[in-house]
């Protein structure tokens, strides 16, 4: 009996250890709507912020590093009409940097409208696109759910040629559930989607 409940506190213990140190997430098929270039690699201090430029990405918070990362390139098209999408093997948090020397996300044109605003809230928490290109701090949104599967993003308004709306990055950190999701995805994602259409 003494002998079991010890195998049972061993299996519960390497349980809570699996549940709390999520894996990477596989991101694959990523692609656009107007032929953008992308690659997927892992978020790491003084690793790469764009895949087609050597500019480096640092003071990363700890949280994040080692997190899978979709590299945009430096010149994405962008736009209202603009749409991005890629598929995951698991339930994750699709996070987002933008750049801070542009209007932010959230106060521009959305379309379908206000998919941004109602699916991401600031973090307060920056990166910076670094050496060899001067510093400069992006801001870190978090989604308000997490999705899974075809994930679809969508247009954010282009304000002139001088402030590119995609100077961003993409990274996600998996979510495990005690639970199946899927009734909670029919909330903001599910509605964003429907209005998408």
């Amino acid at each position: 009996m003494f002998r079991l409940s010890i195998l049972i506190a061993i299996y519960v213990l390497l349980s809570l250890k699996l549940y709390a140190e999520p894996t990477k997430v596989i991101v694959t098929d990523v692609r656009d709507n107007i032929g953008g270039e992308y690659a997927v690699s892992e978020l790491q201090e003084a690793g790469k912020f764009f895949h087609d430029r050597d500019y480096t990405m640092t003071s990363i918070p700890e949280k994040y590093l080692g997190l899978t990362q979709i590299q945009t390139s430096a010149d994405c098209p962008g736009g209202i009409d603009y749409r991005l999408s890629f598929v995951i093997d698991r339930p994750a948090k699709v996070y987002m940097a933008w750049d801070s020397r542009h209007r932010r996300p959230e106060n521009r044109e959305q379309n379908p409208e206000d998919w941004f605003a109602d699916a991401y809230v600031d973090t307060g928490e920056i990166l910076v696109l670094d050496d060899p290109h001067p510093p400069v701090e992006y801001f870190i949104y978090e989604p308000v759910e997490r999705v899974e599967g075809k994930i679809d993003l969508f247009g954010i308004e282009e304000i002139s040629p001088d402030d590119p709306v995609n100077m961003w990055t993409i990274f996600l950190q998996e979510t495990i559930v005690s639970v199946d999701p899927t009734g909670n995805l029919v909330t903001t994602w599910g509605n964003i989607k429907e209005r998408s259409k």
